[in-house]
């Protein structure tokens, strides 16, 4: 039997529950016959230590090790990658750093870059390796030949019937539950996914591992993928990550339907869309469905921005959404990014003063939100050359993280809080007067949320006790860009 092994490489930004991207590849394994092991090097309690890691890797012998790599902590997989060079198994990348720069993976010592989707490119990667086909043959890799060149095969053609997906449910059991919890409770993925790709062109976001063409779930295998997770956990409430889950209305309101009246348990949602995509009626589906938060992807307060980073939206149509929202009694929040490369400071005041204006009706703001451009994105690509982060993630200092304080520390967590490091990067070399702006805005968010978390008492800040430790409220259980799951690496939502 051949052996497997997927690797979730270290980061500084630990995990507290398994990425579900990862666990769609191991299922899609497991259902071809393969035999897999997961190391989840990312998530909070596991084990760190390269040493450690190569040991496990050895003791297991593996004929493939797969590695996700994502941008921000690249630095991290191609170190840890090294290890394994010459080791008789096939290094393969693939992820959303890869999909953009796979030619980078291979340079770093990687045999095979999977660009795209990666459930049915691992499948037959096993039929290489049991002699059942070959490398030139299947669609969507570059590799490097015994030749010693690149090689790159015809384009993958995405997957269209996701019914045919085996569930990530059936790889739970290769995610060791210490790993997330100290306790050992078995912790489920952060949420489901019943659609891939998205249509829209913001500048800021590499929509390119499922790509911008709309696919969907049918409601049935929704519907028994949220009550097996039922039945196994007793959970009730579930992110859904879809990127574009408002694009396609009548499978929406067909599948609200279905989860209105096909589900054994009261399920409770939450959703991640855009402004201009939502109606009062859809809104009521949905909360008929057990929608209890939406979250928008907002971005700025200034219509000129909007325009410039290609959003599709305007400030109008975000109040109207908002308004429409808490009308159906939904929790909101919104998704603000700032300091893009148009930005002046009078831009920035708007967005201030916008957010200041539509806060009656947000439950909570995004936090962080200081642009970072990924590469494979306008925003990189336009440039990068004249402001100097060309391979950005390729140095260590874009690669550092500052874990949160404890709650109880109430200076060091309301510091913080109101902060976000990426500022510090200055990848456009921002103005005094600009980050300072910048700083407001961020400040305005988090003060927000503290104060609707409980945790914010003026004239002076202390920690007191909240309703956010007891039940997953928005600010812990609204899907964001910090996240992670299968969704493509972006700046926000």
């Amino acid at each position: 039997m051949t052996r497997i092994l997927l690797l979730n490489p270290p980061s500084p930004e630990r995990l507290g529950a398994p990425l579900l991207g990862l666990q769609y590849v191991a299922a899609a394994l497991l259902e071809r016959g393969a035999e897999v092991r997961v190391i989840d090097a990312a998530a909070r309690y596991s084990q760190r230590d390269p040493a450690a890691i190569r040991a496990e890797v050895a003791s297991f012998g593996p004929d493939l090790i797969g590695f996700g790599l994502f941008t921000r902590w690249v630095w991290h997989a191609y170190r840890l990658a090294e290890a394994f060079r010459g080791s008789g198994a096939l290094l393969v990348a693939g992820g959303a750093h890869t999909t953009v720069r796979p030619d980078e993976a291979l340079a770093r010592g990687f045999d095979v870059a999977v660009i795209g989707e990666a459930e049915r490119t691992v499948v037959q990667l096993v039929d290489v390796l049991e002699g059942r086909a070959t490398l030139e043959n299947i669609p969507g890799i570059r590799y490097r030949g015994q030749d010693g060149h690149i090689h790159a095969t015809r384009p993958t053609v995405a997957l269209t019937d996701l019914d045919s997906l085996a569930l990530p449910l059936t790889a739970q059991h290769l995610f060791d539950p210490h790993w997330y919890d100290p306790t050992g409770a078995e912790v489920i993925p952060g949420g489901v996914l019943t659609s891939r790709g998205c249509p829209a062109r913001c500048t800021f976001c590499a929509n390119y591992v499922t790509g911008r063409g709309f696919r969907f779930r049918s409601a049935e295998h929704v519907i028994r993928e949220l009550n097996l997770y039922h039945e196994r956990f007793g959970a009730r409430f579930f992110p859904f990550w879809d990127d574009a889950l408002t694009a396609h209305r009548p499978r929406l309101f067909a599948l609200c339907d279905a989860m209105a009246d096909g589900l054994r348990f009261p399920l409770a949602w939450s959703a991640i869309t855009r402004a201009n995509m939502v109606t009062p009626a859809l809104l009521r589906a949905m909360k008929r469905a057990g929608l209890v938060a939406v979250n928008f992807g907002v971005e700025s307060g200034d219509d000129a921005i909007l325009r410039a980073i290609k959003k599709g939206i305007t400030t109008d149509h975000v109040v109207r959404a908002l308004e429409w929202s808490k009308e159906e009694g939904l929790r909101t929040a919104c998704n603000f990014m700032l300091g893009f490369p148009q930005e002046s400071p009078a831009a920035l005041e708007r967005t201030l003063r916008f957010m200041e204006r539509i806060v009656p009706l947000v439950d909570s703001f995004s936090t962080l939100g200081v642009v970072v451009p990924f590469p494979g994105t306008p925003l990189y690509d336009d440039y990068h050359a004249d402001c100097g982060f060309t391979n950005w993630w390729l140095c260590e200092e874009y690669s550092r993280y500052r874990p949160s304080p404890p709650v109880t520390d109430s200076d060091r967590f309301y510091r913080h809080y109101i902060d976000d490091a990426n500022l510090e990067l200055d990848f456009f070399h921002y103005t005094p007067e600009l980050r300072a702006l910048i700083h407001a805005c961020l400040r305005f968010k988090a003060e927000h949320n503290l104060s609707r978390m409980g945790l914010l008492r003026d004239p002076v800040f202390r920690a007191g006790p909240t309703a956010l430790f007891d039940a997953p409220l928005e600010t812990d259980a609204m899907p964001t860009a910090e996240a992670g799951g299968i969704v493509p690496e972006r700046a926000s939502g």
